[in-house]
């Protein structure tokens, strides 16, 4: 697995849980109101990739599969 892929899913799952906490906390569930806030659910999810990218670059997280580090295997 790819060291981005588990934050992609996660942009997935806020993104999802966003669209739906908006549309159960709007009250009104017609076309136009679905349309709108699933276009919204979606940039939503776009932004939190990116800033959480970001911040992990910003701290210096390294990716999951980085080798570099010893793990004390005596090499």
């Amino acid at each position: 697995m790819k060291s981005a892929t588990p934050l992609k899913l996660c942009s997935i799952a806020f993104a999802l849980l966003w669209t739906g906490g908006m549309l159960w906390s709007s009250g009104a569930i017609d076309r136009a109101n679905v349309i709108i806030l699933s276009i919204c659910g979606a940039l939503a999810g776009w932004a939190w990739y990116y800033a959480m990218r970001w911040v992990f670059q910003l701290i210096r997280l390294p990716p999951s599969n980085d080798h570099s580090v010893n793990s004390g295997t005596g090499q």
